[in-house]
């Protein structure tokens, strides 16, 4: 599908999904999990997933993808859910609606050596599990 649509419908979904994410947490300490569908990483108190908007939790792969390059750092390669440029624009855009959610927070958005570590790792596992997934079926 050509960029630009693609770019225009998720800014019609987030119009139209605004106000719907949580802004506090109600976990004393959220953990991270890995969300298989994008290859990247949510925390659970994010309200991602809770929601019933598929459309919402499409767009927002492009999201999570973004930060979590910005977790790990530029000198760690996780890939891109479409091209780093365009994730980055999509993050953008998300910023715009949804300041105030949770998943913007400072330390979910910077880099930081030990969550960078425990991305890398966790991918790593990942990505020996589906290959051996693949390789026995």
């Amino acid at each position: 599908m050509n960029s630009f649509i693609l770019k225009i419908m998720i800014w019609f979904v987030f119009l139209f999904s605004k106000e719907k994410l949580p802004t506090k947490s109600k976990i004393s300490n959220p953990k991270m999990r890995y969300e298989i569908m994008s290859g990247a990483f949510i925390w659970e108190d994010e309200g991602l997933w809770e929601l019933r908007n598929s459309k919402l939790i499409q767009a927002f792969r492009y999201v999570i993808n973004h930060r979590m390059k910005l977790l790990v750092g530029p000198e760690n390669d996780v890939g891109c859910f479409r091209s780093l440029d365009f994730d980055k624009q999509i993050y953008k855009i998300a910023k715009r609606f949804y300041p105030n959610w949770i998943g913007f927070e400072e330390s979910r958005c910077s880099f930081n050596p030990e969550i960078a570590d425990k991305i890398m790792r966790i991918k790593k596992v990942a990505k020996v599990k589906m290959e051996r997934f693949f390789n026995e079926h």
